[in-house]
């Protein structure tokens, strides 16, 4: 936790001198990037591991998901 505040104590100010709406859109898109990347590594490894009929069974669970994680955004959240 220590290391993490340090890292922060030095990203926060670049953040900060951002132009305009930068760092909201960042934080706004930020975990739909994350959640992508993910979903790639997933396709990734089953690609390699099981083969290309598993990566794209995988693809279509990852894009289902990110969906159901964007419906739900969209609704505030709620169940």
């Amino acid at each position: 936790m220590k290391k993490l505040k340090h890292i922060w104590s030095r990203v926060a100010p670049v953040v900060g001198r951002l132009p305009g709406r930068t760092a909201e859109v960042l934080g706004t898109y930020l975990d739909d990037l994350l959640l992508l990347a993910a979903g790639i590594c997933f396709v990734l490894a089953a690609l390699e591991l099981l083969g290309r009929p598993w990566a794209l069974v995988t693809a279509g669970v990852c894009l289902a998901v990110y969906a159901v994680v964007v419906a739900r955004s969209r609704r505030g959240g709620g169940g």
